[in-house]
């Protein structure tokens, strides 16, 4: 599970930190690039849900992760090929379709085998994802300026296939769910939305995500290495941005863990909102790469958070068998629905004031997020 944790999170490092820089050198504007990020998010909208309850159905979940990876290798490679709005945006959209389930499965399996390894915790497992990303990202830069953006859609088809052999390799007893842990009912939106709806905790987490997504969009990752770019930065530099928050990563997670045993999950997502906070108000009162570089630093902190609350919460609260389902509304489906509503306005606002005042919109979002979430616990 940690290799595949290091060949599926590494193989994605070659491209998410550069697919804007792609969108960009072939002349889309950044309400454009806003708009190819709400295609996605709709797609992704649509098919998570249907990922999430194929998970949980069957007995062996690899083989949906398998087949979702391969197909996501095989888009990625036409993507990096085209140069035109119409089909970058086809092909964009049918890349959020093939990927949409894919992280909260991988999440769930990795959870799943951590707690039957002497409960080792999810952290410890998901490092070796903070590794790969580290260790391409780290490179990735220079390799791109030596050989072309297309290496970043080779490396990241590279690293699915690469991910999709090693799941064929674990051991089937490892990953198999016992058949007491799969609904009789075929698990969906009729099943989960209610679920969720009556859960005052669920439903505060839905909320204070949905304002987060909604107003920090995918900010970060879309236009920030546009804007470090127009302050001076090359692709090696962007790649080492992201290589920093990664590296922080490793020693996080496990970090995380311990917290989860001394504390709730609630609290380390409403500590993940005040850490996403101060990077905000760091970016709005001195704009440099410094900056950058340093709140990339927190973010690896924030995300490890993150990554190992969210397991947590979604496990103490979704109804049984309806884990997948309900971690893919809440992290594929809602995310996807606040990245249509928000990545238009990003788009807008980076075209008309610069990619400066998107930090004001994260800070908004991340202090609404805070509260809803606190206010949430009753």
């Amino acid at each position: 599970m940690r290799l595949f944790m290091l060949v599926f999170i590494g193989g994605g490092g070659f491209l998410f930190p550069f697919v804007s820089l792609f969108y960009h050198y072939n002349g889309l504007s950044g309400t454009q690039i806003g708009l190819l990020g709400a295609l996605g998010a709709g797609a992704g909208l649509l098919v998570a849900p249907y990922w999430g309850a194929q998970s949980d159905r069957t007995s062996r979940p690899v083989r949906i992760m398998q087949a979702g990876l391969l197909a996501t290798a095989v888009v990625v490679l036409i993507l990096g090929r085209q140069s035109a709005f119409l089909p970058i945006a086809i092909f964009a959209t049918l890349y959020s379709m093939t990927s949409a389930g894919l992280l909260p499965l991988a999440d769930l399996l990795a959870a799943h085998v951590a707690a039957q390894a002497n409960n080792a915790g999810y952290g410890s497992v998901r490092l070796w994802g903070s590794l790969g990303w580290t260790l391409v990202t780290a490179a990735a830069g220079r390799l791109i300026e030596l050989f072309g953006l297309y290496l970043a859609f080779a490396g990241m088809a590279a690293g699915y296939v690469l991910s999709a052999l090693t799941l064929q390799w674990m051991p089937r007893a490892a990953i198999q769910k016992p058949a007491a842990a799969r609904p009789a009912a075929r698990p969906g939106l009729r099943e989960a939305l209610p679920a969720i709806a009556r859960s005052r905790r669920l439903a505060g987490l839905s909320l204070s995500l949905g304002l987060y997504w909604l107003l920090t969009n995918n900010n970060l990752f879309q236009f920030e290495p546009i804007y470090m770019s127009q302050l001076g930065a090359g692709e090696a530099l962007v790649g080492l941005a992201n290589a920093l928050n990664a590296a922080v990563e490793l020693p996080a997670m496990l970090w995380a863990d311990r917290l989860l045993r001394r504390f709730t999950a609630g609290w380390l997502l409403r500590f993940h909102f005040v850490l996403s906070i101060a990077r905000a108000v760091a970016m709005l009162l001195l704009p440099t790469i410094p900056t950058v570089l340093a709140c990339r630093a927190v973010l690896g902190v924030q995300y490890s958070l993150y990554s190992v609350a969210i397991i947590a919460y979604v496990n103490d609260h979704a109804p049984v068998g309806y884990r997948a389902t309900t971690l893919a509304l809440l992290t594929v489906t809602l995310r996807s629905l606040m990245l249509m509503l928000g990545n238009p306005l990003s788009g807008f606002v980076f075209d008309a004031s610069g990619a400066y005042w998107l930090y004001a919109l994260n800070l908004g979002g991340s202090i609404l997020g805070w509260a809803a979430l606190q206010y949430s616990r009753g």
